[in-house]
């Protein structure tokens, strides 16, 4: 039953939190070393930052974990043990945690930079991206002294979540500003270490828009439509193409290139008026009114 519902929750976590928070709880004891990362994970991320219930989050993990010899299989779930205790405000607690994970590690320095980005990726899922600067321009310094053995993914992941939480910001100071660059230079630059064609064209659909927000619509436009040949070269990818297009449509309108401007705002429009998904409609609406203020 775990198995079946770590693999399934992921799509519909975000739209229906309370009811996977309950199946969470119920499913918790069938947890095995083997899975137990994946289920604090979701776990974090779900009640933590969905529902906004850390110590629900701590709780879960600290029954899961208890009464379990740490090993280099579960590593990685006492660093997340070790990021909901610090959520919860427990930083003594939360240092413990990451201790142990550290010392059963295979890379411990490795693990130590890991547990640092799930903090601040789940600081940022906490609506609280004005915390990390420090933390992440050390971590992301850390990580780019350890080359390869770095953990690729959730420094990408986090550095994404970073830069979009900061592009989507109504207000930002410049210290931000070039927080939110560095941050989607970084996703963009890490998930090209693991990730495939689809990873790149998105990390150029977010520094566009980062572009876009900097007021430099010509970089912008450059990596949209680079991120479109991409996408023409590899398979089809019809949402992330009408998205790609409204950013195009915000730099060509940056640059004064209003009839091309209005003919590629006029091409997404009508693309995303075409989807049955309702989800996806409001997605493209909250979109297209930060591209177009009026």
């Amino acid at each position: 039953m775990l198995d079946t519902l770590l693999a399934d929750a992921w799509n519909y976590h975000a739209d229906e939190s309370e009811r996977l928070a309950v199946e969470l709880e119920r499913a918790s004891d069938e947890a095995e070393d083997r899975n137990l990362d994946p289920l604090l994970h979701l776990a974090a991320h779900t009640m933590g930052e969905h529902l906004g219930d850390w110590p629900r989050a701590r709780r879960l993990a600290e029954q899961v974990i208890a009464g379990r010899a740490p090993s280099r299989e579960t590593a990685r779930a006492w660093s997340r043990l070790g990021v909901v205790r610090m959520m919860t405000g427990d930083l003594a607690g939360g240092v413990a945690a990451d201790l142990v994970a550290v010392s059963v590690a295979e890379n411990p320095l490795a693990t130590m930079l890991e547990a640092r980005f799930m903090l601040i990726d789940a600081l940022v899922g906490a609506r609280s991206a004005e915390a990390v600067a420090g933390v992440y321009t050390g971590a992301l310094a850390l990580a780019r002294r350890l080359g390869d053995a770095a953990p690729h993914r959730i420094i990408a992941v986090a550095s994404n979540n970073l830069a979009s939480e900061l592009v989507e910001a109504k207000s930002r100071t410049p210290a931000e500003d070039a927080l939110m660059a560095t941050a989607a230079e970084a996703a963009h630059a890490f998930w090209m270490k693991i990730g495939t064609w689809v990873q790149d064209e998105r990390a150029r659909y977010l520094r566009a828009l980062v572009a876009n927000a900097l007021g430099k619509p010509a970089e912008a436009l450059a990596q949209a439509d680079a991120a479109l040949a991409i996408i023409a070269a590899n398979g089809d990818q019809p949402v992330d193409t009408v998205f790609l297009t409204l950013a195009r449509s915000r730099s060509l309108r940056l640059l004064g290139e209003t009839a091309d401007s209005a003919a590629a705002l006029a091409a997404a429009d009508a693309a995303a008026a075409a989807w049955d998904d309702q989800g996806l409609k409001d997605w493209y609406a909250e979109e297209r009114a930060r591209a177009w203020p009026e």
